[in-house]
């Protein structure tokens, strides 16, 4: 059964491994440990018995959300984690105003899990990743 909870530290290893496979690149060990109990973060994850299956990280700042990270591990991708952790983020932040993130602008499946949950396009950031990739800055509003 997929229990969606905070990230605690004992995950963070699994996380870096999930973010370097399927994201390119990591925020890092050390980033994670440091904002774990930063009250303006937030990280959810959703794991069966002791293995991480995917993650949401994202800032928290005066009713709007900023998606750090979000991943879900390629074998369990179509199955609802993604939605799972979504929705339960959301839950968490009942007051919520509006929601925004940057994606690859080539990440098809992750714009198109936006597009179903209402985001759209609000700009394009240009050489935006580390390997020179654009990301196109999605919002959410929240009526």
């Amino acid at each position: 059964m997929i229990k969606i909870d905070k990230l605690i530290k004992e995950d963070i290893a699994q996380v870096v491994l999930l973010e370097e496979q399927f994201l390119g690149e990591t925020l890092g060990v050390e980033m994670l440990e440091n904002e774990l109990d930063n009250e303006f973060m937030c990280f959810l994850s959703a794991k069966e018995s002791k293995k991480v299956l995917g993650y949401i990280g994202a800032y928290v700042i005066n009713g709007e959300l900023e998606i750090l990270n979000f991943v879900v591990d390629e074998n369990f991708q179509r199955t609802g984690i993604g939605t799972l952790l979504f929705n339960e983020l959301l839950n968490r932040y009942p007051n919520t105003k509006s929601v925004v993130l940057e994606v690859r602008e080539q990440n098809e499946k992750g714009i198109n899990f936006y597009k179903k949950n209402n985001f759209n396009v609000i700009s394009k950031r240009k050489h935006y990743y580390k390997n020179g990739d654009d990301a196109l800055v999605m919002m959410k509003e929240i009526i």
